[in-house]
């Protein structure tokens, strides 16, 4: 379970994101992140770290960095795969199939990145 500062950090970070406003998600997620370290299972430590890693991709997508796009995708993908059924409640099945196409999308940037949404999932949750 989480505290209710990291909750806060958790829900603000998806707001933030759902804004558009990914480097400011990449920023509360992060605080996240180093909190869950030492104290929680690897995989969430790493889910964590992934959906990070989506939120910096979708930035290096809107500012054009093509190799920062590939390789974040990379990263994130390995990070999200143990935890494709749920993270904290996040949708993480739809936040990885929504963001897939924007690894591919390198050459011409034609993708609008604010289109990725972070949801809730009603399926199983790994906390």
């Amino acid at each position: 379970m989480l505290t209710q500062q990291q909750s806060d950090w958790l829900n603000v970070g998806m707001e933030h994101f759902n804004e558009g406003r990914f480097w400011h998600a990449h920023e509360d997620w992060e605080a996240l992140w180093i909190s869950l370290k030492g104290n929680a299972k690897q995989e969430l430590i790493d889910g964590v770290q992934g959906i990070i890693q989506i939120a910096a991709m979708l930035l290096n997508h809107q500012r054009k960095k093509a190799r920062g796009v590939v390789s974040l995708w990379i990263k994130s993908s390995a990070k999200l795969t143990p935890v494709i059924d749920g993270l904290f409640g996040i949708d993480i099945s739809r936040l990885y199939v929504d963001s897939e196409p924007f690894h591919l999308d390198v050459e011409m940037f034609l993708l609008d990145a604010t289109t990725v949404k972070i949801r809730y999932s009603h399926s199983k949750m790994i906390s």
